[in-house]
């Protein structure tokens, strides 16, 4: 037990440690980063606008068909448990 506390007594004054970055250093940062971030958005090949209504087409119908299959799902079940459930147990 004694051998822990000057340990723990020791850890306790090192934490009031803070590491301050000036305002320059910030600055140079948030400008190095803009820069990088402008050099990799370069680099990215953006579809063209055919590819775009194509891949969007797509999409809608995709959503359009699990929505239908979706709610076929739904009326199945409903009718099972509306319909079939009270008459199994009646």
């Amino acid at each position: 037990m004694e051998e822990i506390l000057p340990a723990v007594r020791q850890s306790q004054i090192a934490q009031g440690v803070e590491v301050a970055v000036s305002l320059a250093t910030m600055a140079g940062r948030t400008t190095r980063y803009i820069r990088d971030v402008r050099t990799e958005v370069s680099k990215v090949t953006w579809p063209s606008i055919e590819d775009l209504r194509r891949s969007t087409l797509v999409i809608i119908v995709v959503v359009i068909i699990i929505g239908i299959i979706i709610g076929l799902m739904d009326l199945l079940f409903s009718k099972i448990v509306i319909d079939l459930f009270p008459r199994l147990f009646a």
